[in-house]
């Protein structure tokens, strides 16, 4: 009899693991539980489940790539929890507003942002972290002072070699400021070989997360976060990007229909000299002052740097690159402006040096944005290359005596325009140089090659503008 029983027993038992109806109401709900995008797990819940279900999910789509073609993939470990789920329904609520213009704008700059990614063997969703960070906005500014689309604080940015200075502000340009942060969220994951704490460290510093790491004695970013070390921001921060990324890959999916879609940035890529007025760049390439500055938006004025020889600048892509330049040689001089350095010294007054340079004080309070000066500031004056700077009764001596000690100061170089009648000869000679110094400077074998709008590069400066010592020519 209890043979029996137990025989009947084993059989029920082969029965109910084999059975088809068994089967399909045990594994669906098990399957519709953990899926990323479905119904949200217990904070405390294990993930191990899921992290296997992510796993046999690439094994079937391999097999039967046309069954499932419409699945959403990530190439981040993406978990759904207590904490993102808060994070999904506040983006469809409160912050619905802002996540729809965050995700029109998105498109501006998502290629752009997942090539560079691509460039650097990286997870391409992590272009989302810039949707939490900024809304890609390339002008965003923080309380905690960081700029640009990927929110660099100014000691981060210079680390990955972001230019920041008076006159431009590499965090807030869009491709600079992302191969910046590829390069810093690549060196984060070498740190943590995980990109949960790479993002947290993003957001943290990655001492904060190194610290954290030993004190409680794990690498797991969700273990960590129930802990109180690590400031609320940085808890929120991976969720909040899962969030974000989840929405992104499924607007519809969250609510968010009919958004109208920024089309990606169109530009080109031209070189111009430091110091060009953006005025000119926008007519040589048929656009306007503002489409010039929302494709630059690192120019903090309207001019290129003063500090280097050329500047590579965007413009809209209709124009095309030969016919800005047609038309960019074309422009009188007067239009493209040049730009010296003055540096501010005691008994200074913005009139005393508007006198000195011949113009008047609007423009360097318009330029430098200020009006009040200190010794030791460097204030940008607007003068041409080619024009005499008024210095009292200096002799033409006493001049090319203040250009050698410009050049002991470590002044490099000045850019002289090329005039309609000018020659190398005449060059020569205004500058105190020989002609095959300034063929050698600049790379010239043809005496007669050169034309109206040339830059001509001089060292180690320029005599006829007869500066006084303050002054430093770019």
């Amino acid at each position: 009899m209890r043979k029996g029983i137990i025989l009947f027993s084993c059989a029920a038992a082969i029965f109910l693991i084999f059975s088809p109806a068994f089967g399909s109401a045990k594994i669906e709900p098990q399957v519709e539980q953990i899926s990323v995008t479905s119904i949200v797990q217990d904070s405390n819940a294990d993930t191990s489940d899921e992290s296997r279900f992510l796993q046999n999910l690439e094994e079937i789509s391999a097999d039967s790539p046309e069954e499932f073609e419409d699945i959403i993939t990530y190439d981040v470990p993406v978990v759904v929890n207590d904490r993102v789920s808060f994070f999904i329904n506040y983006f469809q609520t409160r912050g619905k507003k802002y996540f729809e213009r965050w995700l029109s704008r998105s498109t501006r700059y998502l290629a752009m942002i997942k090539g560079a990614l691509k460039e650097n063997d990286m997870p391409e969703d992590l272009a989302y972290l810039a949707l939490i960070e900024s809304g890609f906005n390339p002008n965003a500014y923080s309380r905690a002072r960081a700029v640009g689309m990927w929110q660099f604080i100014k000691g981060t940015g210079l680390k990955y070699g972001l230019k920041i200075n008076t006159w431009v502000d590499e965090r807030r340009d869009p491709e600079k400021a992302t191969r910046a942060a590829a390069a810093y969220l690549k060196d984060l994951y070498a740190m943590f070989n995980s990109w949960e704490l790479a993002a947290a460290g993003y957001n943290a510093g990655e001492g904060k997360i190194t610290r954290a790491i030993d004190k409680h004695n794990t690498v797991d970013f969700w273990v960590m976060a129930k802990q109180r070390y690590l400031k609320r921001e940085t808890k929120d921060y991976v969720p909040k990007f899962m969030a974000a990324l989840l929405i992104a890959k499924e607007p519809e999916k969250y609510g968010f229909n009919d958004i109208e879609y920024e089309e990606p940035a169109a530009y080109e890529k031209v070189t111009v000299p430091g110091a060009t007025d953006l005025r000119a760049v926008a007519k040589a390439s048929n656009s306007s002052l503002e489409e010039i500055r929302e494709l630059n938006p690192e120019l903090l004025r309207f001019f290129t740097t003063p500090d280097v020889y050329e500047y590579e600048i965007r413009i809209p892509a209709p124009q095309g690159k030969e016919k800005f330049y047609e038309n960019f040689a074309l422009l009188p001089q007067q239009e493209k402006r040049n730009f010296l350095t003055h540096r501010v010294k005691k008994g200074d007054t913005i009139p005393k040096i508007a006198k000195v340079y011949g113009i008047t004080v609007e423009p360097i309070i318009y330029l430098n944005d200020t009006r009040r000066i200190k010794p030791g500031m460097e204030l940008v004056i607007p003068v041409m290359a080619n024009t005499a700077v008024s210095n009292g009764n200096k002799s033409a001596g006493i001049a090319k005596k203040e250009l050698r000690k410009l050049a002991a100061k470590g002044v490099k170089e000045v850019n002289y325009i090329v005039k309609k009648g000018d020659t190398i000869s005449d060059i020569a000679r205004r500058f105190g140089a020989t002609v095959d110094a300034i063929k050698k400077w600049n790379d010239i074998e043809n005496t007669a090659k050169i034309f109206p709008g040339d830059k001509i590069r001089i060292y180690p400066s320029v005599a006829s503008l007869n500066l006084q010592e303050d002054s430093v020519p770019r």
